[in-house]
């Protein structure tokens, strides 16, 4: 399988991390990028996990839960941040609403 592109959005104390292709975006407690390194510019007071190991398509250990979403509209990030923050929410229990990123 080739590589694709990952985007993530971080807000509510979770990653939400969507694969190009993927029906779905996963969501990942704390502040997570796996797969590669990568360079934080600004660093708010949550810890960064980097977890350059792990394989993006086979992690679903480390998922709390998964948004469907329609994959034709990956390119969209206002779809993608929409979506995660109705989804979070809708569901109070897996994320911190009190910690927000995008207020």
């Amino acid at each position: 399988m080739t590589k694709q592109p990952i985007t993530r959005y971080y807000n509510f104390g979770v990653t939400f991390r969507w694969i190009r292709g993927d029906a779905h975006i996963a969501v990942k407690r704390g502040y997570v990028c796996e797969g590669q390194a990568f360079v934080v510019l600004w660093q708010p007071p949550y810890e960064i996990r980097d977890r350059p190991g792990d394989d993006p398509r086979n992690d679903k250990r480390t998922w709390i839960a998964t948004i469907p979403v329609n994959p034709i509209r990956w390119d969209d990030d206002r779809y993608f941040v929409n979506t995660a923050c109705a989804w979070a929410l809708k569901n109070p229990r897996f994320v911190d609403l009190k910690n927000r990123t995008d207020t």
